[in-house]
């Protein structure tokens, strides 16, 4: 959903599309299939990971963390909450080192515990702008129903590591998820 037409364009191995304000699908992978989480631990880690950045750089609408890679929908913020900021394409934090952030926490934390080193994530994501409100509801679908189609769960809301069980449980502590204060009254999380 973007909020305008510039649109800036790169290609690594991936291309990429970045529109201020829009919201993106972003899936990251394990480096290395022998790496797949295994413990609790390993998924509590990454997803506090992406939940870090809720409401600080981004809005997360929705994730799931699976065994060998995660997805999640996030919105970058403005690095100032004026209305100028939001329409500027070079005022928002960049999708890639939110990511980015959101991966090396994770990795520098799970590699401390197992004491190991090295790359624990590729290096590129896959990643593309939602385009309105039916692809934004039909991506949480997917991200959703992710560990169904793995079999590992008959319903989405019963996979412990995803939004569908924490952000759409209806659980107080995820009232006003997606609320942000009013222009000009600054971030302030």
């Amino acid at each position: 959903m973007s909020g305008s037409e510039e649109i800036i364009f790169y290609r690594r191995w991936l291309p990429h599309y970045r529109a201020p304000g829009s919201t993106y699908h972003s899936r990251f992978s394990i480096e290395n299939r022998h790496m797949a989480f295994t413990e609790a631990w390993q998924f509590e880690v990454v997803e506090a990971s992406i939940l870090l950045h809720h409401k600080r750089d981004c809005l997360i609408y929705a994730y799931v963390v699976m065994a060998n890679h995660a997805h999640v929908i996030l919105q970058p913020l403005p690095y100032f909450n004026t209305l100028e900021a939001w329409t500027d394409p070079f005022a928002f934090h960049r999708l890639e080192c939110i990511t980015g952030r959101m991966k090396g926490r994770s990795s520098r934390l799970i590699n401390q515990r197992k004491r190991r080193r090295g790359t624990l994530w590729k290096n590129e994501s896959f990643d593309r702008i939602i385009r309105n409100k039916r692809d934004l509801d039909e991506v949480i679908d997917y991200i959703h129903h992710n560990p169904v189609r793995w079999n590992l769960v008959k319903f989405p809301e019963q996979y412990r590591w995803s939004s569908a069980h924490t952000i759409y449980s209806g659980g107080e502590r995820y009232r006003g998820w997606l609320d942000l204060p009013p222009i000009g009254t600054g971030f302030g999380w």
